[in-house]
Formats: C-alpha cells, structure tokens, sequence
C-alpha cells in the first residue's frame, strides 16, 4: 500500500527476520545478494510523490479504516458477523434498480448506435447500478456511524512554506489569520471562471484573509500571458493594480490593443501605460513568482494555498469556506 511506509528506515537493509522478534522484511530486488526491501521501495515512491498526493492517499485509507471498525464494533454491539450486519443495513437497505432506470442507462451509453439490443446489455448494466446503490449505502451507513461515535483524526495535511517580496500584490490586512494565495495565469479560462469565487470569498471573510496574487504565465500554451502579467504590473504603476486585474479577468482580449483600452477605461495615463508595457520592468518580479510556484510544484492554474495547504483548478465557495474556517479554528 503505497504512502504508508513513508516511516520505514533506509536503513533497512536486512532481508530476512532477526532475533529481534520483527517479522522477515519482504525482498523485491536482489544485487549481487544485497536486498532491496518492500518498505525501502515504498518508502522511495513516497520520497518522489508529492506530498499532496500522499496525504490524499492516506486519508482515503485512514476514512476506510475508520469505517471498517466502526462498522465491527457495530456488529458486535449487536450480536452478528460483520458481513451479517452489511448485508441488513447496506445491501437490503440500497435503493432498488428499476426497470426504467436500467433504460436510461442503456440509452445513455450509445450502445444503440453500434446495433446492441438491452437485453445483450441487461443484467451488466443492473449490475453496475446495484454496485453504486450498495456503494452509496455503504457511505451513508458509515456516516450514520460516524456521528455516534468520538472520531478524531490526527493526520495533518501538508502545509507549504510561502514568503513574498514586499511588491507582491495584496488585499486584506497583513495581519489576517489566513493567507489565500493564487497562482494565476490571466489567459487560461479557468481562472476567468474562478474569479467570482474568490471575490465571494474574500467578502466573506472581511478582516480575517489576506489574499496574495502571483503571476504564473503559461507562455507554452498562453502566448500573451505574459503580456498580460506585464499590464497589470504597469497598471499597478498608476494604483489601480486591483481594477486592471479584474478586468483581464472578466473581459476577453490580450492582445496589445485590448490591454491599452483597458487602461484608457481606468483613466490611467495612456503614454506612461504604453512605455511600461514594452519595456521588461516587471519582467524580474514574474518570472520570480513563476519560479517560486515551480519550486511549489504548482504545474497548472488556477494553483491556491491558504495557509500553505494546496487547492488547485475551479473550485466552490464551499471547498475554499471548509479550509478557511479550519484554519480560523487551528489558528485560534
């Protein structure tokens, strides 16, 4: 199981048990004699993997665990196996497959269109239903479980160390007890979508988020992202960083043109605009934050961390609300 022998020794040279009571390691790598060990394996795919994904692992299997005795202590409570107790309270208990559903399936699936008659397909796709009835059952039965019982977990998601120079763009007192940051690229389409949840968030959370924005053009995909990273720098020149950012982000265009009209639309100064825009005055300070969003791992966006722990792509005010009050929480 990938991830949980992330506290397994490298030292762990040995092949076979020792006096000392340990079970024998298990061998899955010979040279010339010398062993490479399961644990040393695992523990090298953990090294390599980020740590994101890890957690994500762990947390699944930690959930599944949970369940397990949970769902153990529940039928010994009551007197019967559990295998007894899943059969009553999950596959007796799941929504039934209709008919009419089994139809919609079908007809969904385009097998039709290949000349594939229901009953060729019938008792595979009820098979199918019934395994997400039963799987739907199971996660509200261990829900059900759950909030009888004092769970606690421990498990600490991996939180990544951010600093930033004193010219980085931010809204919310420095003080605040959460830091939202987003890697952001004004070309790609997801973070136009994003924007409005960030803005229902930062209203939210009046006083208590600091948001932080850094600039990750893809230049591979996105050839006037960078561009567009310059404009908002040099609108930042005139004060109105914040409104010029707004407007890349909800109006279409980054050509040179598009990019002065915005200007001209804020009342900046147009020739001032112009000569900040074909210069590399803010070329430094993008490609820094660029390069610190590499060095986070950050390889798409919209990229966030809030409080150093990693969200990524479009998410709801929700997913955002959830971390934000457990940092509030952590922090006190």
């Amino acid at each position: 199981m990938i991830g949980l022998a992330a506290g397994a020794s490298c030292k762990a040279k040995k092949a076979a048990g020792t006096d000392s009571g340990k079970p024998p390691e298990t061998v899955v790598a010979e040279i010339d004699g010398e062993p490479i060990s399961l644990a040393e394996l695992d523990h090298k795919l953990v090294e390599r993997m980020p740590q994101e994904r890890v957690f994500e692992m762990r947390r699944q299997v930690l959930d599944e665990l949970v369940a397990e005795r949970l769902l153990a202590r529940e039928a010994r409570a009551r007197g019967v196996t559990p295998e007894q107790l899943a059969k009553t309270e999950i596959e007796d208990k799941a929504k039934p497959v209709g008919a009419a559903e089994t139809q919609e399936m079908f007809d969904r699936s385009g097998l039709a269109a290949r000349g594939a008659t229901l009953e060729q397909y019938k008792s595979r796709i009820e098979q199918s239903l019934r395994e997400r009835r039963n799987a739907e059952r199971r996660t509200a039965f261990a829900e059900e479980l759950r909030g009888r019982a004092k769970v606690k977990i421990n498990l600490e998601e991996p939180r990544s160390q951010l600093t930033f120079p004193a010219d980085a763009p931010m809204l919310g007192p420095p003080g605040a007890p959460v830091t939202l940051v987003e890697f952001l690229d004004y070309q790609c389409p997801y973070c136009h979508r994003v924007q409005g949840v960030v803005d229902h968030v930062l209203q939210q959370y009046p006083g208590k988020v600091r948001f932080v924005h850094r600039d990750f053009p893809l230049d591979s995909i996105h050839s006037q992202a960078m561009n567009a990273a310059r404009a908002a720098r040099c609108a930042g020149d005139q004060g109105k960083f914040w409104q010029y950012h707004r407007k890349l982000l909800a109006e279409p265009g980054h050509e040179n043109a598009d990019l002065r009209n915005r200007a001209v639309a804020l009342g900046l100064d147009e020739s001032r605009f112009a000569t900040c825009l074909a210069s590399t005055r803010h070329d430094a300070a993008i490609e820094q934050a660029t390069a610190q969003g590499r060095e986070l791992g950050v390889s798409g966006t919209p990229t966030f961390f809030i409080n150093g722990r990693r969200l990524v792509g479009i998410r709801s005010p929700e997913d955002f609300s959830k971390v934000i009050e457990e940092e509030l929480k952590r922090v006190g």
